[in-house]
Order: C-alpha cells, then sequence, then structure tokens
C-alpha cells in the first residue's frame, strides 16, 4: 500500500510542477504583451482590419489613439481575455463596436462630446427618459 501511495504522490508531484512552469509562462507572456506597445497595436490593427477590408486601420494616427488612449492596457487585457475564452468572432465585433463608438466620440467638439457623455449616462439609466431627450435633442 505504500509503495502504490507512493507512486500517486510522485504523479501529483510532477503535476504540480507542470502547472506551476504553465502558470509561470503565462504569467511571463502576459506581463511582455502588457509592456510593449507594438504587441497592442498589432493585435487591435489586425482585429479591425479583420472586421472590415474597406477601411485600412493601420496607418491612422486615430487608430493609434483609439488602442493606447481610450482602450489602453486593461481594455486590451479583456479583449484578450474574451479572445482565448471566447471567440475571435465576438472578440472581433466588440472591437468594431468600440472602434465605432471612439470615432463617434472623436468627430465632437469638446463641448459636445460632454453633452454626449451626459447622454450615455441618462441612457444607461433610464431608456424612457432618454428617448424624451433624444427626441427634444434632435428638435432643436
Amino acid at each position: 500500500m505504500n509503495v502504490f501511495n507512493e507512486k500517486i504522490f510522485t504523479i501529483i508531484w510532477f503535476w504540480l510542477v507542470f502547472l506551476t512552469i504553465n502558470n509561470l509562462k503565462s504569467v511571463l507572456l502576459t506581463i511582455l504583451r502588457s509592456n510593449f506597445r507594438q504587441f497592442n497595436y498589432t493585435y487591435i490593427a489586425n482585429y479591425l482590419d479583420l472586421y472590415s477590408k474597406k477601411e485600412r486601420f493601420k496607418k491612422h494616427l486615430l487608430v493609434k489613439r483609439f488602442i493606447f488612449d481610450y482602450l489602453s492596457a486593461d481594455g486590451i487585457l479583456i479583449l484578450r481575455l474574451i479572445s482565448e475564452n471566447i471567440s475571435d468572432l465576438l472578440t472581433s465585433e466588440v472591437i468594431n463596436e468600440l472602434w465605432n463608438e471612439y470615432k463617434k466620440i472623436s468627430n465632437l467638439s469638446p463641448t459636445n462630446r460632454e453633452k454626449y457623455q451626459r447622454l450615455k449616462e441618462i441612457d444607461q439609466t433610464s431608456p424612457d427618459i432618454t428617448k424624451n431627450i433624444h427626441d427634444r435633442h434632435l428638435f432643436r
């Protein structure tokens, strides 16, 4: 019985060593990806390019602002987690929606941007009030 337990614990020990090595590799890879801006830029630009071939995203300054200012490192990390755990198609759709929202915001003047943010906040709290506000805003 003692020999059997020794074999089981040896297998468990090797399994734990294997898991530790894989976790360390994953942590180092995540740190490298988050610290080098070029990796983040190519990652998001490829998804933008994948979703819409009509626009060429890689040469726009607006895309760099979108990636580094709007999404920043935490947004890109979340998108990577979505990509790894759910699907690339969903990640592409999320990035495209974020891109469209960013294009709307970036084309606004600073005063209109504040109004737009207030409307978005109200939109999240109560959809009925938002419809009235949007209707009033359209008729002005």
